[in-house]
């Protein structure tokens, strides 16, 4: 009977309001930044007057201003990537996903 309220008590004390895809798993929370943010960093990575190195200082302050972090060196990786394939805001979304923590 004991262990019955003890159980019953551990379910009640658990936090009810977070998402679970499966039992056990959060659920991630994914920004998506807008198309005009992502528009703008693109094409200012893409204008090929930055090196590695500002470029990824750019999107960190970019991140930054959401309230993100990033490494420096994933963000260079990152940027290296985007610059060689030119890719479209929704590769860009996935790249910032890839690299972003929140501080």
């Amino acid at each position: 009977m004991e262990d019955q309220v003890r159980h019953e008590h551990d379910q009640a004390a658990a936090p009810a309001a977070l998402p679970l895809v499966s039992e056990g798993q959060l659920s991630p929370q994914i920004e998506k930044f807008s198309v005009a943010e992502l528009t703008n960093l693109r094409n200012e990575l893409l204008r090929g007057q930055l090196d590695s190195w500002q470029a990824a200082e750019l999107t960190a302050n970019f991140l930054a201003g959401h309230g993100y972090g990033a490494s420096a060196e994933n963000l260079r990786e990152a940027i290296a990537s985007i610059e060689m394939s030119r890719c479209s805001i929704d590769c860009l979304q996935t790249a910032l996903e890839a690299v972003a923590y929140i501080q």
